[in-house]
Parts: structure tokens; sequence; C-alpha cells
């Protein structure tokens, strides 16, 4: 059960309407929307990750769901996992993001695949060994990496959260990629 009351939603949508508008009314922003001094600063940074051109929809939520599964975080796996397949992660691709198997597996792209390892390697040890950056930066550029950190401190940060509340997903709202 949810350990912080959430905003109804009218107060939601008072505290960031266009926001909602286009994400969803969810659970996870009636919860944030408690604190509304950082919320429409943080509806504005996700705003610019998720339409940042930077990344594809289906890279975006490759890293979503790997970090999301890294944190345990069952809100954020329940709520993209639909918006990855609608990004065009197949099935078996899905299994491989949110288990502890060979990501190998999966047949993703090289890009995609030294992505995932830059965040396994992140989230599980908080460091990143010199040839995994390497390896992502010369895929991504300085400011793809740059992009890919603060994607993953989005999500990760997002994951403490949702768990410290022990935020239960939503019945039937779903984001709106």
């Amino acid at each position: 059960m949810t350990r912080i009351v959430l905003m109804t939603p009218e107060q939601t949508r008072n505290a960031a309407p266009q926001f909602v508008d286009r994400r969803g009314e969810l659970a996870v922003f009636r919860l944030l929307a408690n604190a509304p001094q950082v919320f429409a600063g943080w509806t504005q940074m996700v705003e610019e990750v998720l339409d940042s051109p930077t990344f594809t929809a289906r890279m975006r939520e490759l890293v979503t769901l790997r970090v999301g599964y890294l944190q345990s975080s069952s809100y954020e796996i329940g709520q993209h996992r639909a918006v990855g397949r609608d990004a065009g992660i197949r099935a078996h691709q899905l299994d491989a993001l949110t288990c502890d198997g060979d990501l190998a597996a999966g047949g993703f792209d090289a890009t995609e695949r030294a992505v995932l390892e830059f965040v396994t390697e992140l989230c599980a040890t908080n460091h990143v060994r010199d040839d995994v950056f390497a390896t992502t930066r010369d895929a991504l550029g300085e400011q793809g990496l740059t992009e890919l950190l603060m994607l993953v401190s989005l999500y990760y940060g997002l994951a403490l959260v949702l768990n410290a509340a022990d935020l239960e997903l939503d019945k039937t709202a779903r984001l709106k990629a």
C-alpha cells in the first residue's frame, strides 16, 4: 500500500496541467505533486529528457526498463513495458532487460549493447570501468553520453522514490510516451 497520500487528479492537473495532458494522470505524478515547489521543475526535466532527439524512444525505453529492473522498481517496469513494446522492443528483449539473464540473448545491436552494459554496471556498482565508459562514449559521443547519464539519474532517482513510497502500479492508467 502506498505510504504517501496521493494528490487528487485535479490537484495534480492544477500543478502541471500541460504535463499531465501529455503524459497521463498517473499515480507517480499524484505522488510527486506533494512537493509542488519541485514538481514543476521535475516535470520540465522529464519533458526535456523524453523529448530530446539524442535518443530514439526505443533507446530511452531500453535504458528506463533496465534501470527499473536493476532498482527493483515494479512501478517503472509495469509502466514502461507497454511503452517499450510501442517503441519496438520485442517480447524476448523485454524479458532480457528485466531479468538476470544474458543481455546478449536479447539480440540488441552494438550501440544498444554498449549502452545496456554501461547502465547495468553503473546501477549495479555505482561506477563504470574505463573500457565500458570509452566504448559507450565512442558509440554516443560526449553529448549522448551526458544525456545517457541524465536519463539514468532520472529513472534511478525516481525508482528510489517509488520504492520508498511503495507506490502501487496504476490499475488502468498508462504512461503516454
